[in-house]
């Protein structure tokens, strides 16, 4: 049975690019802690659905609500037509679309949205993933892998998205400095399906360790989102991704060495830098996480599709090539899958 293929893969962002020191000024931080998570995030810049000339800090929860509905669905649909159009296909060609999110909530979901915005059949099927962070796309991606295994002629779209600037928080807790130094909006579209050209989903796994539940995640404090962000994120989710990569090469009978491309999720620069030791790899190899990471910042589930696309980008694959796709995410969890080209 022929295995599913990422055909397309396409991004999009908001339309304003802020740079790090206009952020760390619109924070207002004078201290040299909360300074320096801006400073030293290795982030030049990021996107925010957000216009400088208008916005309010102040803004309230229906306010944050209404504009999470517009730029999640503007941003979405964008990234969803770019990779439909690198696939080849139209909206009508669908048989699947996985959605996700964690930054905010709609009812009809995102997916049913979105099935309107596209025009696709009216028996298309459909998931959405929700609130399953920063590792929900490698999730939502095994969706679409399961559906492909059982309907192998099949067309599957997979969507994240995320607007992290509709989930700040001003209060004097250094979790929420940390946030606003780091996260970011932006959204990502994969073209799968069992036919065409592109590196092939050899197979997924999920790592999850529930002990650590409380160290990454989001409060609701009168009902707007509030980050939860242990500093302990950053040895555990390297250490995690460590974990998922000796498991998804054990499952091929592969060595590291036999990995040329590492799509690792850019959680931030220091979990980077563990990962980078743990897993013994060359500046090269995280030279894609790195770019996402200062160019965009964390978008949070988006982020590892801006890894694939900028890995894609620069890759010069030879057939029989092996890549990992690790993504991380409250629980804790590592979700990872298989390449090969």
């Amino acid at each position: 049975m022929p295995l599913p293929k990422i055909v397309a893969v396409a991004t999009a962002t908001p339309p304003h690019f802020f740079p790090q020191d206009q952020l760390l000024a619109l924070a207002g931080y004078d201290d040299p802690r909360r300074r320096g998570f801006f400073e030293k995030s290795g982030i030049e810049g990021r996107y925010l659905y957000l216009d400088p000339a208008t916005f309010r800090p102040d803004e309230s929860v229906d306010e944050m609500q209404a504009r999470f509905r517009r730029g999640a669905l503007e941003i979405a649909e964008a990234a969803a037509r770019r990779a439909l159009e690198r696939a080849g296909w139209t909206p009508a060609d669908l048989d699947f679309i996985g959605t996700t999110t964690c930054t905010g909530r709609l009812t009809p979901s995102l997916d049913a949205h979105l099935v309107a915005r596209l025009g696709c059949r009216s028996a298309v099927q459909r998931v959405h993933v929700g609130d399953t962070g920063c590792a929900a796309a490698v999730v939502t991606l095994q969706q679409a892998w399961n559906h492909l295994r059982a309907f192998p002629r099949h067309k599957a779209l997979v969507i994240a998205v995320e607007l992290c600037s509709t989930a700040y928080f001003l209060d004097d807790r250094l979790e929420s400095a940390v946030a606003h130094a780091i996260f970011a909006d932006g959204a990502g579209a994969l073209a799968l399906s069992c036919g065409g050209d592109g590196p092939t989903l050899v197979g997924h796994r999920t790592l999850f360790r529930p002990e650590h539940l409380p160290v990454m995640g989001f409060e609701y404090p009168g009902g707007r989102p509030r980050v939860v962000l242990s500093k302990e994120v950053r040895r555990i989710g390297a250490g995690m991704m460590e974990e998922m990569a000796t498991a998804l090469l054990a499952d091929q009978g592969l060595k590291r060495d036999d990995i040329r491309y590492w799509v690792l999720h850019s959680a931030g620069r220091r979990v980077l830098d563990r990962a980078a030791e743990l897993l013994e790899l060359t500046p090269e190899q995280t030279a894609a996480s790195r770019t996402v990471l200062r160019r965009y910042g964390n978008m949070s589930s988006a982020t590892i599709v801006f890894v694939l696309e900028e890995t894609l980008r620069t890759a010069t694959p030879v057939p029989g090539e092996w890549g990992v796709i690790i993504g991380l995410g409250p629980g804790f969890a590592a979700e990872g899958a298989l390449l090969r080209w």
